[in-house]
């Protein structure tokens, strides 16, 4: 049975740009309701490993990337995409600090009852374990936002509006 978490409001504001080497730059900022404090994912999605110590996770390597949606290992973080997906967003993260423990996101859109929404994947694995934690977050897509100067940037705006842990 799937369990839906009621939680605050979280707004996410993507802006999307390229470096001078090509690389797609995401920065992802989440901004919880509530007076919560927020966080800014930095993603460079061209798969090369990014160590940094995380306020909340420590100290952690991430890799980010556009893959087909095929390619990826894990059968659940391959299934419940929108009919036609062949591409989508993954982000796999070590958390160095606890030994064994990964997490993977993969970012695409799904349809619910005929609605089409952003939905985030999670997977968390641990070494040694046979079990895994495995979360989908639906968001709703509130539109794009200004285009700041910059050539090419764009933002968009999204609420999440549930979480589903799956048993």
């Amino acid at each position: 049975m799937h369990k839906v978490i009621t939680m605050a409001t979280v707004t996410l504001i993507v802006t999307q740009t390229k470096d001078a080497s090509g690389n797609i730059l995401l920065d992802i900022e989440n901004k919880p309701s509530g007076g919560m404090p927020g966080a800014v994912e930095k993603r460079v999605l061209n798969w090369e490993p990014v160590e940094l110590n995380h306020t909340l996770f420590g100290n952690i390597r991430g890799r980010s990337r556009v893959v087909k949606v095929d390619e990826l290992e894990d059968e659940w973080l391959k299934g419940g995409w929108e009919e036609g997906t062949e591409e989508v967003l993954h982000f796999k993260t070590e958390h160095i600090d606890s030994k064994g423990v990964v997490t993977q996101q993969v970012l695409g859109f799904v349809k619910v009852e005929g609605v089409r929404y952003q939905a985030r994947r999670v997977l968390v694995t641990t070494e040694g374990s046979d079990k895994n934690v495995e979360i989908t977050i639906i968001y709703d897509y509130l539109g794009t936002g200004e285009v700041s100067q910059k050539k090419g940037e764009r933002r968009d705006y999204t609420n999440c509006t549930s979480i589903i842990l799956n048993p």
